[in-house]
């Protein structure tokens, strides 16, 4: 009944906008021969993020991109934020979370309502699982990570899994991707099989695949993974790397640092660009330098620097108020 009124409510202050009476909870307007013309069409048209392929010809283009990693998935203010900050994407984990794809759909709808582009990280192992990617594409991801890749065979897992027929063996079906089959302004069936057809062509084209290089079987396989065709960027997991190493957690360790400056050079020399995290303002730098392009910063590690900043100087404050 609330839901009720309160469409009845909103229905009401639009009538009044433009002069029509209402006369009662029924919605009834007095004028009879009212007609909203707004209701006979679809509502402006927004383009999904997948369709332009920005996105993956600038990291193509070994132009520098940054994003955010995220896995609040409960939350998805700070991922319309993230757009409104002008970032480049934003890397929804479904690895390093709980998240499951009706979670990630959300962190999506939110990206795309500030025109961000989500890749999607999934969880070890999945990429052999054509059904479990399969979710993430129909929630809009416009891009896959594989975690923990190890072989070349596991990327071209996922190839299969995200492109569609000859590329692949991707399920078709109007979605949220391809604007479920509709085009703005126009909700004729008539057109729907061709518009699907060309945003499938859309999708296969720029779709965007990385891969994660973290441990030493993968790096002892990066020279066949780089010759797969349809993979887009390599990017390199300091942490679990630094684990494979005997060096838990210590990313700017010396021999973590030269073996990841290795990685970058072995990538760059195959002629596909390598991304990194960055932790600090140094890190960005630091590999930019090294010609590493794709950039991802960590949203929990922003929140702690800024909730650490702002309890550092609460606290000081505090301190230096007790002294005088």
């Amino acid at each position: 009944r609330l839901l009720g009124q309160s469409a009845w409510r909103l229905e009401s202050n639009v009538k009044r906008a433009k002069g029509v009476s209402v006369s009662s909870c029924t919605g009834a307007a007095k004028d009879e021969n009212y007609h909203d013309s707004s209701r006979s069409s679809i509502a402006p048209f927004r383009q999904h993020s997948l369709q332009s392929g920005t996105l993956r010809q600038r990291i193509k283009s070994r132009s520098a991109v940054i994003g955010v990693v995220t896995g609040w998935y409960r939350d998805t203010n700070h991922v319309e934020i993230l757009g409104l900050l002008d970032y480049d994407f934003i890397w929804a984990d479904a690895e390093h979370s709980s998240a499951s794809p009706d979670d990630i759909a959300n962190i999506i709808l939110a990206a795309e309502r500030r025109g961000l582009p989500t890749i999607v990280r999934i969880g070890y192992g999945y990429q052999n699982l054509i059904g479990h990617v399969q979710k993430y594409l129909v929630a809009g991801a416009c891009g896959i990570i594989v975690p923990q890749c190890e072989s070349a065979s596991d990327v071209e897992a996922i190839v299969r899994a995200t492109k569609f027929p000859p590329l692949g063996k991707r399920g078709l079906a109007p979605e949220r991707w391809n604007a479920f089959g509709l085009k703005g302004g126009d909700v004729s069936t008539s057109a729907a099989a061709p518009l699907i057809a060309q945003r499938a062509q859309e999708s296969n084209e720029n779709f965007i695949i990385g891969a994660m290089i973290e441990n030493k079987i993968g790096v002892d396989a990066l020279d066949d993974i780089l010759l797969v065709d349809g993979l887009d960027f390599v990017f390199v997991g300091p942490v679990d790397l630094s684990a494979d190493l005997g060096l838990h957690g210590q990313i700017r360790h010396p021999l973590v640092v030269t073996k990841i400056q290795d990685i970058g050079q072995r990538v760059l020399s195959a002629g596909l660009p390598v991304g990194m995290v960055v932790v600090t303002k140094e890190d960005y730098s630091f590999w930019r330098d090294r010609g590493f392009t794709v950039m991802a910063g960590l949203a929990q590690q922003m929140f702690i620097e800024g909730a650490q900043d702002i309890i550092h100087s609460a606290k000081e404050y505090e301190k230096n108020e007790k002294l005088n």
